[in-house]
């Protein structure tokens, strides 16, 4: 117990002692650098105009010195200090772009960090010498000649409870001037983060950043599950088919490996884009970046026309060779944008999914149609017996994200039981309204 007590005691010991001297090394910087700003602009004011006073001389030294802190790197030599010295916890920022609020606390603070060291160096190296000096005088009962480098004009003590105050006095100075150190270094590791920490504006745009990583994480997570829940919906579906009829069908054994080998690569092409998104975002400094083909952005650009009719075609296909019995009639109108084109497919696939996931056997059908200036889309198919009408085990989250793409152009989303039968209903504008329109009140599916 008192070898452990020992050690805790060493170990404080040692952590204050390493506290002391970085702050004290923070302070003796300063000092430096102010100690070398005040012979400079001593020197020049010497050269133009001698005699001037000393409140000049202060002035100009103030001046230099918050011109020193407008200098292009301060900033970060002065960050790289507090952090490695002040043991500052605060988040400090060192902006691409400094603005003047920035500019006007690194000034502020790179005066401050040379008053401070030049407090501290004028106390331990002009402080303390004096202390001991007028104490040996007392004791010594002489002083130095007038004419003495270190001559200090004070009168001796004329008695012993003199002499005591007197070493006392400069016992106080000196212990003073030894741990000015400490109070002055706290008081820079308090500040040190709102001087040197995000303005106003810094903490507005990590917002602005903050969100707009959280919104790419969401539409990843929506592609991720638009494209390999599909896939996997499509894999999982043929396995058991081909797993029925492996022994008395091998051919359509054979077509429904063929189907998942051919689904699964395509989810595997579109796995890799993704992460690769994601691992480009990791190592960007400016942050996330558009998914490769999959913008959400409602602008209506220049953008090539999608060829939908024959991607749905694909995913019509894909759904019956994977047993679903699907009826489709497609009547898509001509030059749609691409981003709304995209959408459409994207829909399309998550409403046919949910059918052959969650609907009953039987037939189901796909009508993609057009009118006026709105693209329809509607799903119809069988309800599982005993199935609690508007929800699915899945948790409902391939309708959400339904309903955020639809919602993105203004249009609107349906989706419910109707007697025996599930009914998903997307009404898409050609032109681009005001967002919001998806009905939030229908459950999910």
């Amino acid at each position: 117990m008192q070898a452990t007590r020992r050690q805790l005691t060493g170990d404080r010991a040692r952590y204050v002692a390493r506290y002391l001297a970085r702050r004290f090394a923070w302070q003796m910087l300063g000092g430096a650098i102010g100690l070398a700003l005040v012979l400079l602009v001593y020197s020049l004011l010497n050269i133009v105009a001698g005699g001037l006073p000393a409140w000049v001389v202060a002035v100009a030294t103030v001046a230099a010195a918050i011109g020193l802190g407008l200098v292009p790197g301060a900033r970060e030599l002065e960050v790289t200090a507090a952090r490695a010295l002040l043991d500052v916890d605060d988040e400090l920022v060192v902006p691409a772009r400094p603005r003047p609020a920035h500019r006007l606390r690194t000034a502020a603070w790179v005066a401050g960090h040379l008053a401070s060291g030049l407090l501290v160096a004028a106390g331990l190296f002009a402080g303390v010498p004096m202390a001991v000096l007028i104490g040996a005088e007392a004791v010594a009962g002489e002083a130095l000649a007038s004419g003495d480098s270190f001559y200090t004009g004070l009168p001796l003590p004329t008695g012993p409870v003199s002499l005591t105050l007197r070493l006392l006095a400069c016992a106080a100075l000196a212990l003073l001037a030894l741990i000015a150190t400490w109070p002055l270094g706290a008081a820079a590791a308090a500040l040190a983060g709102r001087v040197l920490g995000p303005t106003p504006h810094d903490r507005m745009e990590t917002a602005l950043a903050r969100a707009r990583r959280e919104a790419e994480h969401t539409r990843l997570a929506r592609e991720l599950h638009d494209g390999i829940g599909h896939a996997l919906t499509v894999v999982s579906v043929q396995a058991a088919a081909g797993r029925r009829v492996v022994a008395v069908n091998p051919d359509a054994a054979a077509e429904a490996l063929a189907a998942i080998e051919d689904t699964a690569r395509s989810a595997l092409a579109e796995l890799d884009q993704l992460l690769a998104v994601l691992r480009d975002d990791a190592d960007d400094p400016r942050g996330p970046r558009e998914v490769p083909q999959r913008s959400e952005d409602t602008s209506w650009g220049e953008e090539a026309p999608v060829a939908l009719a024959p991607a749905l075609d694909d995913v019509v296909s894909a759904h019956r060779r994977a047993g679903l019995d699907l009826s489709a009639r497609l009547d898509l109108p001509a030059g749609l944008p691409a981003l709304l084109g995209r959408s459409v497919q994207r829909i399309v696939t998550e409403a046919l999914t949910n059918a052959h996931r969650h609907g009953a056997p039987g037939p189901v059908l796909l009508t993609v149609g057009h009118g006026g200036d709105e693209v329809r889309i509607e799903v119809v198919n069988p309800v599982r017996p005993g199935s609690r009408p508007g929800r699915r085990s899945s948790g409902g989250r391939g309708l959400s994200g339904i309903r955020e793409r639809v919602a993105l152009f203004g249009g609107t989303v349906h989706a419910g039981p109707d007697g025996d039968r599930w009914v998903f209903r997307a009404t898409l504008p050609c032109a681009p309204r005001a967002a919001g329109g998806a009905d939030r009140k229908d459950p999910d599916a």
